[in-house]
């Protein structure tokens, strides 16, 4: 048994994350959780974004701004997320 620094739950991709709450939160059909969806399609309200922003930072621990919500694919958001998830 080895016993390193590790979660007691293996920390699972942001992508797969988002994806999931994506689909199970607000409810978009997962055929278009695709990585080069844009998020400003999927969140199709300014209510939406700010809950998603809401929502990230509560369940992975990161703070994202609106703007990177509205202006990026989904890919490119999983990748800011990710990149800031190994920061910390």
């Amino acid at each position: 048994m080895t016993s390193q620094n590790t979660p007691a739950t293996p920390a699972r991709p942001a992508p797969d994350l988002i994806g999931e709450l994506l689909v199970q939160r607000f409810e978009v059909p997962a055929g278009e959780v695709r990585p080069d969806a844009a998020m400003r399609d999927l969140l199709v309200d300014s209510l939406m974004v700010v809950e998603m922003a809401i929502t990230v930072q509560e369940t992975l621990g990161v703070k994202v701004e609106e703007d990177e919500l509205r202006d990026t694919t989904l890919g490119e958001f999983a990748a800011i997320v990710e990149g800031r998830r190994t920061d910390r």
